[in-house]
């Protein structure tokens, strides 16, 4: 889709990143990141019990829009859901430079 872009990034102990790539054939760029900066950029406490995967949108400004982990209903019918806030995302304008950061949400942040 046109403006959309996909990232995965896997927060395991030692990630065979190249390996699980090549496996699924992913179309898309996957880093890593440690777990405590993943849960702290998604706003997650180490005491929260959370299941993969965490799937995270952020809008044209740099906002966070909706963030999930694998327990969430938003699994159940993941493909429906996605579809809804991507396009959602997708006919939103983005702000000037000036105006970013003045919209509402938790800011995207490099993890």
């Amino acid at each position: 889709m046109k403006g959309f872009e996909v990232l995965m990034c896997a927060v395991n102990p030692n990630p065979r990143v190249a390996e699980f790539v090549n496996r699924y054939k992913l179309p898309f760029l996957v880093g890593t990141a440690e777990d405590a900066k993943a849960r702290e950029y998604m706003g997650f406490s180490v005491m929260r019990q959370t299941y993969v995967p965490w799937m995270v949108y952020i809008d044209k400004n740099g906002n966070i829009r909706q963030q999930h982990t694998g327990n969430d209903a938003y699994f159940y019918s993941e493909e429906k859901s996605s579809r809804v806030i991507i396009e959602k995302l997708l006919s939103e304008r983005a702000l000037p430079a000036s105006k970013k950061g003045a919209s509402k949400g938790k800011t995207a942040k490099k993890v």
